[in-house]
């Protein structure tokens, strides 16, 4: 039952009941139902606020874990990338180093992937900075993984032809003991005897008697003979897997150009050709176009003594 109101009239001296016209009465009603409105919408904006639904829940505890995930994952991944880093530097320094293959270059191993706007669908993502890092982790970690195993591919094609490269490489003396006489210049620069200027020998004096037989020191095809200036009379062969030998100063050549050959075969004999002070062999090893000191290739016919000796008076000379 609704409340009765009155009010005193001054003028009558009494009370009179108040009575609301309709107007009023629909202004009434308004005014409390938009305060009741605003009432519930303050209280509804502040549970929502520090307090979480259900779903709510839910949705922030898995974030979480997922967040935790991927922290883990990245943890991971730069665990398995030290890993990876030491496969990779065992395979330029060992592996690669045993066959004389070049090392891989560390602008194909850490050449970038993708382009600029590869993770740009990742930055709306809720933590996109954590999710964007992982990913391009991973994606480099492909990338060299990648590389990798193309590199292990190359090395098992190695193997396959190890004992023709074996056969291949130049290594023995190009002289017999018995007609070896000693080393008159080693590998490395050196005051010239000719000419008295300091220069860099190419590679290494054998003295020995004139006529003395030169060997091939592995098997291969020749590649050039004949006069080739200081050299006097030379030959070339090239042993394949990027090994060549050079044999100067020769008195005759007993082989031609083109012609296979194998290693202890005789191919020239010794003498003083070119500019030569007496007779010797100026011998040769090329690797890949590079000059590399010939006495480190003579491992085959020597004792791990003499190749110490031999390897200390090339580098001393």
């Amino acid at each position: 039952m609704a409340t009765v109101k009155y009010h005193f009239n001054k003028h009558t001296l009494s009370y009179e009941q108040i009575r609301l016209s309709i107007r009023q009465r629909v202004r009434r009603i308004l005014m409390h139902l938009i305060t009741g409105v605003g009432i519930g919408v303050v209280l509804f904006l502040i549970a929502t606020y520090f307090f979480d639904s259900p779903y709510e829940r839910q949705l922030k505890k898995e974030n979480k874990l997922l967040i935790a995930q991927y922290k883990v994952l990245s943890k991971r991944m730069d665990e398995n990338q030290k890993v990876l880093n030491d496969l990779q530097e065992r395979d330029n320094h060992l592996y690669r180093a045993i066959f004389n293959a070049d090392p891989i270059p560390e602008s194909v191993r850490r050449q970038g992937y993708g382009g600029t706007n590869r993770y740009e669908s990742l930055l709306d993502m809720p933590n996109s900075d954590l999710i964007i890092s992982t990913t391009q982790k991973l994606d480099v970690m492909s990338k060299e993984l990648y590389v990798q195993t193309n590199s292990y591919d190359e090395i098992v094609e190695l193997i396959k032809t190890k004992e023709e490269r074996m056969n291949c490489i130049p290594a023995i003396r190009p002289l017999s003991v018995k007609e070896m006489k000693g080393m008159s210049s080693g590998f490395g620069m050196r005051m010239h005897p000719l000419w008295g200027d300091m220069r860099m020998h190419t590679g290494i004096d054998l003295n020995a008697n004139a006529g003395s037989a030169i060997l091939a020191t592995g098997n291969g095809a020749v590649e050039a003979v004949g006069w080739d200036g200081g050299y006097g009379y030379r030959v070339i062969i090239d042993h394949g897997f990027g090994y060549k030998t050079l044999y100067g100063h020769c008195k005759a050549i007993l082989v031609r150009q083109g012609q296979k050959v194998k290693r202890g075969q005789k191919i020239a004999t010794v003498g003083m050709t070119g500019d030569a002070s007496g007779n010797h062999l100026h011998y040769e090893v090329r690797v890949k176009n590079k000059y590399d000191n010939p006495a480190k290739y003579f491992f085959m016919d020597l004792t791990p003594e003499e190749y110490d000796e031999m390897m200390y008076i090339s580098e001393n000379r």
